[in-house]
């Protein structure tokens, strides 16, 4: 007995939705992963050989988290042994997942804003309440949204069976709103910042224009990629058919999982770097004139209230 045609097409359709989410939990699973391996060097050299700091606690959390979350958000998305509790539990930790893997990273991009601008308590002030601000509008609407949904196991094939959300709110690219307002102000104070900056450093110590340009080169690239990363989500929210909306989420995890990694291990190679040049101008063989004196006293004015910062937390 063959099947009408449209539901033949419906049926097929239902089919490609299905690998389109898995595979794209798989894509942005291997980002994360790839990106371990590739840094996991780095990893041992500059954080787990480093005295326990805020910015360790932080990295461990956002580069262990989000891997922990991929692992399962695949094992749910492949297991042939789901049911619709699992389901509606899956989702409801899948939605919060997302919005913790967004703000660790906005911390880490809090702190280098807060290190750029010399520890200036004014900014730590308007970045943490602005922070607050977004993070507890965008925890409302997905509190919201997750209060209402309702999920089922959909078996379309004997050996295929998949979690199908349902009683989504239209509304709920609003989640994405206050995350993208926040960026914008972290990119608008990076650039201020270092538009500052490189009009003060005429011809300084070489070290502080690399410091200042490693964080500010880091601040406004991560706000083009997560900009880039939010606004598909929200454009994809508001256009695609409910039963997709999971396909961009795990790339918007994977990105500001890598991002954030990427940011605290770039200032910690720098520093590094800094400490042996530090090391070597210091050595008895070498003679120390007013010329160092001057770059020292250079350097503490650019770098040294910044660097005291990054070790105690990046």
């Amino acid at each position: 007995m063959s099947l009408p045609s449209n539901l033949l097409s419906t049926f097929a359709s239902a089919i490609s939705d299905i690998q389109a989410i898995r595979y794209a939990q798989l894509a942005s699973g291997s980002i994360i992963i790839y990106d371990h391996l590739l840094t996991l060097g780095d990893e041992i050299e500059l954080i787990w050989n480093s005295s326990w700091s805020l910015g360790k606690v932080l990295f461990i959390l956002n580069r262990y988290y989000p891997l922990t979350a991929v692992i399962f958000n695949n094992y749910a998305l492949f297991s042939p042994r789901i049911t619709d509790s699992f389901c509606l539990r899956y989702f409801k930790w899948q939605g919060w997942t997302g919005l913790i893997t967004c703000m660790l990273p906005e911390v880490i991009l809090q702190m280098r804003i807060y290190a750029l601008y010399s520890l200036n308590k004014k900014i730590l002030a308007l970045t943490a309440v602005v922070f607050i601000a977004a993070s507890t509008a965008s925890a409302a609407v997905m509190g919201t949204v997750l209060s209402q949904i309702t999920a089922s196991a959909f078996r379309p094939l004997p050996d295929m069976i998949f979690c199908v959300p349902a009683g989504v709110s239209k509304h709920f690219f609003a989640f994405w709103v206050p995350m993208l307002a926040y960026e914008s102000l972290l990119c608008g104070l990076a650039l201020l910042r270092g538009f500052q900056a490189f009009q003060s450093l005429a011809s300084p110590f070489r070290s502080g224009k690399y410091l200042v340009g490693i964080l500010i080169r880091d601040s406004v690239l991560y706000f083009l990629v997560m900009f880039a990363a939010f606004l598909t989500d929200l454009l994809v929210w508001i256009m695609a058919p409910v039963h997709l909306i999971e396909i961009p989420i795990g790339f918007s995890v994977a990105l500001s999982c890598v991002m954030g990694n990427r940011m605290i291990l770039n200032v910690r190679e720098m520093n590094k770097g800094l400490a042996e040049e530090r090391s070597l101008s210091r050595r008895p063989s070498m003679l120390v004139s007013d010329t160092h004196v001057s770059s020292e006293r250079i350097l503490s004015a650019v770098e040294i209230a910044q660097l005291r910062s990054l070790r105690a937390g990046a």
